[in-house]
């Protein structure tokens, strides 16, 4: 049997928050079900009620983590200070932060609406596809392997591109994908390489670029706030290692 292949999924979300008791601080927040997705690149994908069940197994070892970064570990579900929740809107998620600069960073990005993004990793364990009647292709993940949740900085979910090498995509919908994909590539990128729709982008003025919410990875206006946003994010933490 092939090996299953590991995806990342990113969205921007205003269900992360950071509640304290005390000296205690908590991270909460939501992966919803039934949202539908961006374009990944000629699909589109929601996650199914349940589909994070095999995560609450007792075995089951789910891992917090900062940017994807395995060296700024926040908490997991096997040391009990990561919990997860079934609900019915979505997987609920609640995490003991640790006393670290790292995590204190973290909360004063959130709290200050700096931070604005999570992020999860997964393998497909089950899935199913379909095409409505305007040849959209929607696919449904109904059973995931759950491995990492990761609050971050630069949310991707609306300008991925999803690799469908390794799927398990029906042979009548993979060259649908195929062509859609060429065809949005084709219509709405400009000579950039950037989705974005704003007027000044679709002149391939990105420079100029006047969606406040842009997060297209080819908008050199978008690029420059990123690079902005990093530096600032490493000046304050080595002010706080100063201190």
């Amino acid at each position: 049997m092939a090996k299953r292949k590991q995806e990342v999924r990113s969205l921007k979300t205003t269900e992360l928050r950071v509640s304290s008791e005390g000296d205690s601080q908590t991270l909460t927040g939501i992966i919803p079900y039934n949202a539908m997705s961006h374009d990944l690149g000629g699909f589109r994908e929601m996650i199914a009620p349940g589909a994070f069940s095999d995560a609450l197994a007792p075995e089951s070892d789910v891992l917090m983590l900062r940017d994807h970064n395995p060296g700024i570990l926040l908490g997991r579900t096997k040391s009990g200070t990561l919990k997860l929740v079934d609900g019915k809107d979505g997987l609920q998620f609640s995490c003991a932060m640790p006393k670290t600069s790292q995590a204190r960073d973290l909360s004063e990005s959130i709290d200050r609406g700096d931070l604005d993004g999570n992020s999860f990793g997964f393998v497909t364990l089950d899935d199913s596809w379909a095409a409505d009647e305007s040849g959209n292709v929607v696919r449904t993940l109904k059973r995931v392997d759950l491995f990492e949740i990761s609050p971050c900085s630069f949310p991707a979910y609306p300008a991925t591109r999803v690799d469908v090498r390794g799927l398990a995509v029906p042979a009548e919908l993979r060259s649908r994908i195929a062509k859609r994909s060429e065809d949005d590539e084709a219509e709405e990128a400009n000579d950039n390489g950037c989705y974005c729709g704003c007027p000044e982008c679709v002149e391939d003025n990105c420079d100029n670029c006047s969606d406040p919410e842009c997060d297209d990875p080819n908008c050199t206006a978008n690029q420059r706030s990123l690079r902005e946003a990093d530096e600032n994010r490493r000046m304050r933490l080595r002010l706080a290692l100063a201190d």
